[in-house]
């Protein structure tokens, strides 16, 4: 009889655990994360069209959205999740809606020199402007200036983030709470892709936040001299129109990054949260920005001066008015909801006199049955009251064709 040696049986063993494991563990795990995603309100995982169209990202969680709200891309955009130093476009938005004068001087609190971490050397006493504190918290990230911001605005640490969470209450941030004004890692301190993206917009519409956001290096005063510090968003004039905004990590967050970037009058705002390394963030925010720019941009939709039917005008035999689109429209369109349709609803017959620029309907424009836009349908000339002589050879005219045929007035003919 053969007998297998122990040191056999557990190369045999582990052979087995591994084959489990290998049959338990979806072969693509990513395509399953990417499965989850939605391209506006549609899942991609309800059609191969979708799921070809969807960007190639990886992250835990994040959205890509338009400087209105509408979200183009997200995954788990709603999902809880700690936020590290995009914390600090809260802390911002708090204090540039507080402080009118930004050339105010604040001194450093001890609490403020002492809070570790990410910094730009801050001394408790020190003095600095508002506007110096602002620029090396967004640009540097420095939690000692952020912690001396809040001290400021809000007399304590709590008591700035009362006013923190007042103001997520009054955004709508539902998955927001804030436990402090830096970020660093704490129980009951969260918020979700989606309220980034939010908070984002609602600061970049703050010009002095937009600045800030914008450099590529912030000098903080110091003991003999200034120290100079590169922006932590390498975006920042590395990227095709990057105008902001924040990068974070900690342990419990990953690292993050809130990115907008401006192209050909269209901003995109892309929140990645969670990746596990400080580059990634990066990759993946250019890769889904691009793909943003790709698939949502300007178009003109409706032509100036365009037929779109022709009128009858009623007084006369044949005397007929061009009905033409009154402005050329151009509106942000997002390819992935579908084809773009146009609808003219305009007047078949109207009487005379008819006035050059008169309203005679409107043209409508949809997406996915989305109104997009909507444009007046004008006459594209004067039509007089036809005189008396006129009138009265048309009237015995249309006698005669009533009884023996013929047409009473022109026919109207539809073009759009």
């Amino acid at each position: 009889m053969h007998v297998r040696s122990a040191s056999a049986c557990r190369r045999l063993v582990g052979v087995a655990a591994l084959l489990v494991v290998v049959l338990l563990v979806p072969l693509d795990a990513t395509a399953e994360v990417r499965g989850s995603d939605l391209l506006g309100e549609r899942a991609v995982s309800t059609s191969v069209e979708l799921e070809s169209l969807a960007p190639d990202v990886t992250m835990p969680s994040g959205v890509l959205e338009t400087s209105d709200g509408q979200v183009l891309w997200a995954r788990d955009g709603d999902a809880e999740r700690a936020m590290a130093s995009t914390t600090k476009i809260m802390t911002a938005i708090v204090v540039l809606d507080t402080v009118s004068d930004l050339s105010e001087v604040v001194s450093v609190p001890t609490v403020a020199a002492r809070v570790g971490e990410s910094g730009v050397g801050l001394k408790a006493g020190q003095q600095l402007t508002v506007r110096k504190l602002l620029e090396a918290m967004l640009v540097h990230s420095g939690n000692d200036a952020a912690t001396t911001l809040a001290v400021h605005v809000g007399g304590s640490v709590d008591g700035f983030v009362k006013l923190m969470n007042e103001k997520a209450e009054s955004l709508s941030l539902s998955q927001s709470q804030f436990a402090n004004p830096h970020g660093l890692d704490e129980p009951g301190h969260h918020t979700s892709a989606v309220d980034l993206a939010t908070m984002a917009q609602y600061a970049m519409n703050n010009p002095e936040f937009r600045e800030i956001v914008g450099m590529r290096t912030v000098s903080v005063p110091v003991a003999g001299g200034t120290s100079r510090y590169d922006a932590s968003n390498l975006l920042i004039g590395k990227y095709e129109g990057a105008t902001g905004v924040k990068t974070g990590w900690t342990n419990d967050a990953g690292y993050c990054l809130v990115a907008s970037a401006e192209r050909d009058g269209v901003e995109l705002f892309a929140v990645i949260l969670g990746t596990k390394s400080e580059d990634a963030r990066f990759v993946q925010a250019k890769k889904l920005l691009d793909w943003g720019f790709e698939h949502y941009g300007v178009q003109q939709v409706t032509s100036a001066e365009e037929t779109a039917s022709i009128v009858a005008v009623t007084d006369y035999l044949d005397q007929s008015v061009a009905a033409i689109v009154a402005e050329s429209a151009s509106v942000p369109v997002y390819d992935v909801l579908g084809d773009i349709t146009v609808n003219a609803d305009v007047v078949t017959e109207i009487q005379a006199p008819v006035v050059k620029g008169q309203r005679l309907g409107t043209l409508s424009v949809q997406q996915g049955g989305r109104l997009i836009a909507q444009v007046p349908i004008i006459s594209a000339a004067d039509v007089p009251v036809p005189d008396g002589w006129a009138r009265f050879k048309i009237a015995v005219t249309r006698l005669w064709r009533k009884a023996f045929g013929g047409q009473l007035q022109a026919a109207p003919v539809t073009v759009m």
